[in-house]
């Protein structure tokens, strides 16, 4: 029988994702709330890494909160993007970190499937950090992460969540295509401003 927590945590987390695809500022708040309880699931689950990217998520959103609403000259900023080594450092970074972590979890915890959990949490957080800057490359990170995740929660167990990340691994492909699509729109409002320097269209 699925775990209650379970549901509620997938429930909101689906329900976050979708709203940063339409650019809406309600996926914070579902968000902050899905990530708390996903704290919960996956630290009874033994997935270690996994569980500690929650409050580190909480964080990052409450930031991405502010940001998107008067993060830039107190307006909501355009979406943006990262230049290619910025992307590729980052995502690097990312797993040579997951790699030291496994280590140590492996060594001092019951931690299991370490290196690829922790390559979930590490690019995650690149990943979550890119969305509330608002860059469009966050989906590409996403896209990688999600696929992890299909490949770690269902070795675990874990089906709702499996089934959850094989939504988001498409879902990412239709975030980058509706941000694209935005950010193309701009060429006709000011295409020579920088991405962030409009008020983009931000739905409540």
């Amino acid at each position: 029988m699925t775990d209650p927590l379970e549901i509620a945590a997938t429930a909101l987390t689906l329900v976050c994702v979708i709203l940063a695809v339409r650019r809406s500022l309600w996926q914070f708040p579902a968000g902050i709330a899905g990530s708390g309880l996903g704290l919960i699931v996956f630290w009874q689950a033994g997935l270690v890494s996994s569980a500690l990217l929650q409050p580190v998520f909480i964080l990052i959103q409450l930031y991405g909160w502010w940001f998107w609403m008067r993060g830039r000259n107190h307006e909501a900023p355009r979406i943006g993007r990262t230049p290619r080594s910025v992307l590729l450092l980052g995502s690097l970074g990312a797993l040579g970190l997951a790699g030291a972590g496994a280590g140590l979890l492996e060594a001092f915890s019951a931690a299991r499937m370490a290196f690829w959990d922790g390559a979930i949490l590490c690019l995650s957080v690149f990943a979550q950090v890119l969305l509330s800057l608002k860059r469009i490359e966050n989906w590409l990170i996403w896209i990688i992460v999600n696929a992890l995740s299909v490949f770690v929660y269902g070795a675990q167990g874990l089906w709702l969540y499996c089934g959850l990340y094989v939504f988001f691994f498409f879902n990412a492909f239709w975030g980058w295509w509706e941000w694209r699509r935005e950010l193309r729109s701009y060429q006709g409002t000011g295409a020579r401003q920088a991405p962030d320097e409009a008020r983009p269209q931000v739905t409540a």
